[in-house]
């Protein structure tokens, strides 16, 4: 075979892989958007929740388990689900980088951010950013803290990372136990549940950290105006992603839940992504739906769980509700009530006075 004869071949092949590699693109057009909003699925390596292929949620649960430590497991191990990606697929983050918040422009107006305060410092923690990582380990005003989100149920907590004189950092397991993420942490490599408010497994089974008050979700122009000398987590994390796209967005636009890690009951008290602010006091859970503080005439809530006085501001403006004060032992948390129902069954539900 001569020169030009090769060249006429090697022609050929190129033009019929291309064509078959622009067959696939547009099946894929046509195939793709349904299963992706059907899935949850994301973008790129490293999303949470995609489910493993091939392997149902229950089955690859048993196969991840033996890489924690589970002594002392306080809840039941076969409730327990795969999320879709391995331990550490979810790429905790750890002292991100930041900028002043008035050189944020990476972010929109209306981006929802975790804002805190400590110790007279102030951070936003962007939720495109908690997207694709869930926890990030930090250091705010000389304290050690960990925020926290699960977007399968818009769930925030703020905890100081500190317990028993010891400092641990979060990593995200890849399993879920009542459709939340399971973290654990990197010293005695036991679980944690966020909605559940503590440890469920290891040394600490049972042990809760620290909450921390003051701090808010709400959106960047909320915070920026009122927090001008505030810092804010950058998309400059290490790690690949589209920060600037919302992957959960089809999730959030209707009260359905997803199947595969449905394993309990629910409670139709509320609808299920009913947004509420969760607390758990002396021996009392009590649920804050931001939907009737938000219809109401107050501005400050005052209220009292377990014998223990409890402060909320309603922001109208952004339609949030801020939590400002509750007592040293508290556990708070902003969630869907589906979840806050699943961990806290006997929670009652707030309603205010009447007039």
């Amino acid at each position: 075979m001569d020169a030009a004869e090769l060249q006429r071949t090697d022609v050929y092949q190129w033009t019929r892989q291309r064509l078959a590699l622009a067959v696939l693109i547009v099946a894929a057009g046509l195939i793709l958007p349904s299963y992706v909003v059907w899935l949850q699925i994301r973008p790129m390596e490293g999303s949470p929740r995609r489910a493993a292929a091939g392997r149902p949620p229950r089955g690859r649960a048993e196969a991840m388990l033996g890489k924690f430590n589970l002594d002392g497991l306080l809840i039941p191990q076969q409730r327990i689900l795969s999320g879709g990606p391995s331990k550490d697929g979810i790429p905790s983050l750890t002292e991100p980088d930041t900028v002043p918040v008035a050189e944020a422009d990476f972010l929109a107006p209306d981006s929802r951010v975790v804002g805190v305060t400590v110790g007279g410092e102030s951070r936003a923690y962007p939720i495109n950013v908690l997207n694709w990582h869930e926890a990030i380990n930090d250091r705010l005003g000389q304290t050690d803290l960990a925020v926290i989100y699960c977007p399968l149920c818009d769930s925030v907590s703020v905890v100081d990372r500190q317990l028993n004189g010891k400092t641990y950092e979060f990593g995200i397991s890849g399993l879920l136990y009542n459709s939340n993420v399971l973290l654990y942490d990197r010293t005695d490599q036991a679980l944690w549940s966020q909605v559940a408010l503590t440890a469920v497994s290891g040394p600490n089974a049972g042990r809760a950290l620290r909450h921390l008050d003051g701090w808010e979700l709400t959106t960047f122009s909320r915070w920026r105006r009122e927090h001008p000398d505030s810092t804010v987590v950058t998309f400059n994390t290490g790690h690949n992603r589209r920060y600037e796209v919302n992957p959960y967005q089809p999730y959030f636009q209707d009260d359905y839940l997803m199947p595969r890690f449905q394993n309990f009951d629910l409670d139709n008290r509320l609808a299920n992504k009913s947004r509420v602010i969760g607390v758990k006091f002396g021996g009392q859970a009590r649920a804050y739906p931001l939907k009737t503080l938000l219809q109401g005439k107050q501005m400050t809530l005052r209220d009292e769980v377990g014998g223990g006085a409890i402060e909320l501001a309603v922001d109208r403006e952004t339609q949030s509700v801020r939590v400002v004060s509750f007592p040293e032992n508290a556990q708070v948390v902003h969630t869907f009530w589906f979840a806050w129902a699943a961990f806290h069954p006997d929670t009652d539900v707030y309603k205010p006075p009447t007039p």
